[in-house]
């Protein structure tokens, strides 16, 4: 049922939508933002490089702001308002009818998660590579090109000086896995709501109450657009706050999705 579902998300118009606006977003960071810098190369050692000219590191573009901000929409749009349609097409019940219930809603639920992952990781992979097809790739030193802030903004900071390109990628995960889990509390949405609107919405929705409680009592590393840069604005990064927050979206979403399950399709 899993593959089954995979060749609908790949026939799914939504998703390729979100992946070409992820992409579109990709190339305008590099063509406005990371090429700006190519008349400097050679003034800073490691400013300039494809390690802190990506679009998820620390410097300043509209671009990243635009992708984190709109993150759980682009999460949800690709894939979660599925059973929603199904439901209201009568696809569900033919699906139910021949016994397939937990097989359909396991697919739906593993598919949901990857396709958000895949919908984030493959504009940043690409905005990445364009990175190092513009800029020099200089590896960052511990000592010539010592940062306090590093220290304080990311996660494993050592990581970074010694294998900078794997903690890129671990960023780049870090989005795949958040995507995941923001379309998983879309998806468990759609078992209580038919408005589908509302259910591609509801994570970003969860997710501005959350910045704005947050930011008011000054925890800033526990605001999800914050942490997911490689470089933190506010620092100091906190692993607790990044675990605690992504198993308490995924652990509630996916409680819910199997309540929700229970209650409103086999009673």
């Amino acid at each position: 049922m899993a593959a089954f579902f995979m060749k609908r998300a790949l026939y799914n118009r939504a998703f390729y939508l979100m992946l070409v606006f992820g992409i579109v977003i990709a190339f305008l960071h590099i063509y406005q933002d990371a090429t700006y810098f190519l008349d400097m190369v050679g003034e800073d050692r490691v400013l300039f490089t494809p390690y802190q000219s990506w679009i998820e590191f620390g410097l300043s573009s509209n671009y990243r702001y635009i992708l984190l901000l709109l993150l759980p929409i682009i999460s949800a749009i690709s894939f979660s308002d599925t059973y929603a349609k199904d439901l209201q097409t009568g696809y569900l019940k033919a699906i139910l009818s021949k016994g397939k219930m937990k097989a359909y809603f396991t697919g739906l639920y593993v598919t949901n998660f990857i396709v958000a992952g895949v919908t984030i990781a493959i504009p940043l992979l690409i905005n990445l590579y364009l990175a190092f097809m513009t800029l020099p790739n200089i590896k960052p030193d511990p000592i010539l090109d010592y940062n306090p802030l590093q220290y304080e903004s990311t996660l494993f900071p050592n990581l970074y000086y010694q294998f900078p390109l794997l903690h890129t990628l671990f960023y780049i995960l870090l989005a795949f896995i958040f995507a995941g889990m923001y379309a998983t509390i879309c998806l468990s949405v759609s078992l209580y709501v038919k408005n589908r609107f509302f259910i591609v919405v509801a994570a970003f929705i969860i997710d501005m109450f959350l910045a704005i409680i947050l930011n008011m009592t000054q925890l800033y590393s526990w605001v999800p657009a914050s942490f997911l840069t490689q470089l933190a604005a506010q620092p100091p990064v906190s692993l607790l706050a990044i675990v605690t927050i992504f198993l308490l979206g995924l652990g509630g979403s996916t409680y819910f999705y199997i309540l929700g399950v229970k209650r409103r399709v086999i009673v």
